[in-house]
């Protein structure tokens, strides 16, 4: 798991998290210092037969979605992800609800979501990446095939109209 999932996480336990707004914790550096360590950590683990399967994967298919650290959409204090995926391109937004997000683009590797987050106030971009988890039908008591999610995230049904606004924000014009 990255840093920044972790950190999120914790500073939600500490309830530290309603009063730091996103941009504060991207553009204080913390997030892009210890993106290389997260990365080297996740690359010095053995491969099990789920993470070989990712490397088959090209992500998420095209379409609209939302994620969130919460299974239930619009929690306070928590962290949620609204982006469309086009050919394996990704645009879309980290936010917390009534709070401000920050726009984010990448794309898919085999293993993990690449996204450059934007700085609201400074437009400095910064890396980050969340791990691809290919999840079993027989995990989800599901007939279908295996589904690609995202670590450390619940996939959420529609999107709410403060969702598309925010999305619609980070899309470009056309």
């Amino acid at each position: 798991m990255s840093f920044v999932p972790t950190l999120l996480f914790s500073l939600t336990h500490l309830r530290l998290l309603s009063i730091i707004p996103l941009s504060l914790l991207i553009s204080s550096g913390t997030i892009s210092g210890h993106f290389a360590q997260a990365a080297e950590e996740n690359s010095s683990h053995t491969h099990s037969s789920e993470e070989v399967s990712l490397t088959r994967t090209s992500g998420l298919a095209n379409g609209v979605y939302l994620y969130g650290r919460s299974p239930e959409p619009e929690t306070m204090g928590q962290e949620y992800l609204v982006f469309k995926v086009q050919k394996g391109e990704v645009i879309g937004a980290f936010y917390m609800p009534r709070s401000e997000f920050n726009c984010f683009s990448g794309s898919f590797d085999s293993r993990q979501i690449n996204l450059s987050i934007v700085d609201p106030h400074d437009g400095i971009k910064y890396d980050y990446a969340i791990s691809l988890q290919v999840v079993s039908p027989v995990a989800t008591n599901s007939r279908r095939s295996s589904e690609v999610t995202l670590e450390g995230y619940h996939r959420l049904g529609a999107l709410s109209d403060n969702d598309q606004r925010i999305l619609d924000a980070c899309l470009p014009s056309n």
